[in-house]
């Protein structure tokens, strides 16, 4: 036998190992600025081939909790590569994560082997070395060739020395994919906090003071919510306590949707009793009920082309229920005492301050409706769990009442601020700016104090600010509106 043959018909190299790890020393160039591996894969095995020479060249992903691989690249499996994805086996995982370098004598009896493009493409022999980056085992190179007994034990460390090449770039395009991605995150957050913004701003210049009005990180949560659901057709509901501002939130959302140049048309299903709530709802033709002198087209026909908000829709009845379901299901309704079916072109948002799971259990609201109201729900938090947002709330008010009043107040004292950070607003920012428009008239154009405050009594202490909170150098102190109206 000459020195450049094997007795399995493999050409032996007639370098020694140092001599074929100095034949490696190319790829390093060849992969200095490579960021994705599977861009030149393809000449790595052309490379690679001198000095470990094999039928195919692939790469298999391994998941994290190497349960799952799947073919990541390959060289010599032809245009475009195959896809491959399996299970590992139960008696695989446990040794999957500690194993080296190692020649598969019988590719074709490996449990992965079945269904791999390289056993279908009559491979049967094998060598995989792991490739290993970031504390754990990412994946593994894999040489095969069709002859029996073709690799031999000198090509493992050749092996293990190609994998750690491609486990460094590996590494750099998983570091780069990762950095991508948050700087794609970075970049819709701040596309939405300023979208968020827009819309607060010019709702504030339409309505003459600020509507969504608030800095707490829950507020601003919702806002960002609600500015991504606006740009959709989804119907939206939106739950909470009485008075937490759920009309002010829809019309932030119309606001920001395609349909903002059309009409807003709100409707308070608590406010009516049955029989008006469905003429005001679906419209009427004349005579159809006593005392309908001539034919009224309802608030569905009315918001055509925008947004119908039902506020307190919990309150709807069983029957009028039915009917609006089908508005949502077919988009479609018809006028009391008509049988002539309109379509409904209407967005719906609808508020409740109900459970209306709770509701559904007693019978009392359709379950079926309660999901189609339900495809985007909004919370809206209770002023309570907002705190950083009373004062601010509370200086727009003021600004607000003082122009309608015509005497506005000189500010609010650190005392009565005290007093509104304290108070647990049963009744949300409703309740806020009631009792700050009571008391703006009690204070005559002058400074509002605590006594100015109509509090409801309150069922339990509330979070009271520290003696060092409210003195000199205190965040209340320093807080910008409390600057602005306190020191006047």
């Amino acid at each position: 036998m000459n020195s450049g043959e094997h007795t399995s018909g493999r050409p032996v190299p007639h370098e020694d190992l140092a001599a074929r790890f100095e034949i490696l020393n190319g790829l390093l160039n060849t992969l200095t600025d490579v960021l994705d591996i599977r861009e030149v894969f393809d000449h790595v095995s052309q490379v690679v081939q001198r000095v470990l020479p094999h039928d195919l060249m692939g790469v298999v992903e391994i998941s994290e909790g190497g349960d799952r691989v799947r073919l990541y690249v390959g060289a010599g499996l032809g245009k475009p590569t195959p896809t491959y994805e399996v299970n590992v086996p139960e008696t695989l995982k446990t040794l999957i994560q500690s194993w080296d370098a190692r020649i598969i004598s019988d590719y074709q009896s490996h449990p992965l082997a079945k269904g791999s493009p390289p056993l279908i493409a009559g491979m049967r022999t094998a060598l995989a070395a792991p490739i290993r980056f970031g504390g754990r085992l990412q994946a593994a190179l894999n040489f095969f060739s069709r002859e029996p007994g073709w690799f031999l034990r000198d090509d493992l460390p050749i092996a293990e020395r190609v994998a750690s090449h491609i486990a460094l770039v590996m590494s750099h395009h998983q570091l780069a994919e990762k950095a991508r991605l948050a700087a794609e995150a970075n970049a819709r957050a701040e596309r939405l906090e300023s979208r968020v913004r827009q819309l607060t701003d010019e709702l504030d210049a339409l309505s003459g003071y600020r509507r969504a009005i608030g800095e707490s990180q829950q507020w601003r949560e919702v806002l960002k919510n609600a500015t991504q659901v606006a740009v959709t057709e989804a119907t939206v509901l939106l739950s909470g306590e009485s008075g937490t501002g759920k009309e002010v939130l829809a019309r932030f959302i119309h606001h920001g949707s395609a349909r903002c140049e059309r009409a807003f048309v709100a409707l308070n299903c608590a406010a009516l009793p049955e029989h008006v709530l469905e003429a005001e709802l679906f419209g009427f033709e004349a005579g159809a009920f006593t005392g309908a002198m001539k034919a009224k087209p309802g608030q569905i026909e009315q918001a055509a082309g925008g947004v119908l908000f039902l506020d307190e829709v919990g309150e709807m009845t069983l029957t009028a229920q039915a009917k609006f379901l089908r508005v949502l299901q077919e988009r479609e309704f018809q006028r009391l005492g008509s049988n002539r079916v309109l379509r409904a072109d209407v967005r719906v948002i609808a508020a409740t301050n109900r459970n209306l799971r709770k509701a559904i259990e007693r019978g009392s609201f359709r379950e079926d409706l309660y999901y189609r109201l339900n495809v985007f729900e909004l919370r809206l938090p209770p002023l309570r769990e907002r705190p950083d947002d009373i004062l601010p709330l509370t200086d727009a008010f003021i600004a607000d009442i003082g122009r309608s009043i015509g005497v506005p107040p000189a500010g609010v004292s650190l005392e009565a601020r005290q007093a509104l950070v304290n108070y647990r607003w049963p009744g949300n920012v409703r309740e806020l700016r009631n009792i700050l428009e009571r008391a703006a008239i009690l204070a005559g154009g002058g400074l509002i104090v605590a006594k100015h405050l109509a509090f409801a009594p309150q069922p339990e202490p509330a979070k009271t600010l520290t003696t060092g909170a409210v003195a000199g150098g205190s965040q209340l102190q320093h807080h910008p509106t409390f600057l602005l109206w306190s020191a006047r």
